[in-house]
């Protein structure tokens, strides 16, 4: 706790130094719905950092049964990319509400964060439109629904509470649920030379 409380006392004093640049580059494995992705070098404070250990490696595709009904030949089980953001955002509000126990001396003997989400594929599959009558981006969800279920000795109704409020500082919760832009840019990809 020394070194974290020292830790949290620089980034108060120089927040320029604790900024991230994070990204992820994703390769069409040439078969539709299959992608091979890969975490990239990073930025903190302004310094590159670039480990080729950091280069993690996802295959993201359709569910064997989904391949196999749009007439795949030999379906596989992917990782599916929605499935995925999921399963990041349950280790992202464990790791907001773990370390917020920590700082707030709070005692969870377990922690489990379930999340789940109603979604509509026609859009993807282009059997509806991308955008609404009134040119509103068509929503292909349900509300996110998020069940996080804690245990401890001395966790009563307003630890609770104080646990609710924890959630919001999930950086991936924060990424899911507010408006950020993402407008796509789109180029000619440049032709290797051999």
């Amino acid at each position: 706790m020394a070194a974290h409380e020292e830790f949290l006392a620089f980034a108060e004093e120089n927040p320029e130094a604790v900024q991230f640049v994070l990204s992820a580059v994703g390769t069409d494995e040439g078969r539709v719905l299959h992608t091979r992705s890969k975490t990239q070098s990073y930025s903190l404070g302004g310094q590159e950092i670039d480990r080729f250990g950091r280069e993690y490696t996802q295959h993201f595709g359709g569910h064997k049964e989904v391949e196999e009904h749009v007439g795949f030949v030999d379906p596989t089980d992917r990782e599916e990319a929605i499935e995925v953001a999921l399963a990041a955002l349950t280790g992202c509000i464990n790791g907001s509400i773990s370390l917020s126990a920590v700082q707030s001396g709070v005692d969870i003997d377990d922690l489990e964060t379930t999340v789940s989400v109603d979604f509509d594929p026609s859009v993807f599959l282009g059997l509806g439109e991308v955008n609404d009558a009134d040119g509103a981006p068509t929503n292909m969800y349900g509300d996110l629904q998020i069940d996080v279920r804690v245990s401890g000795a001395d966790i009563d109704d307003e630890t609770l509470d104080r646990i609710r409020g924890w959630v919001n500082r999930s950086p991936v919760y924060n990424l899911m649920t507010h408006g950020h832009e993402a407008t796509p840019q789109v180029s000619l990809k440049s032709e290797r030379a051999s």
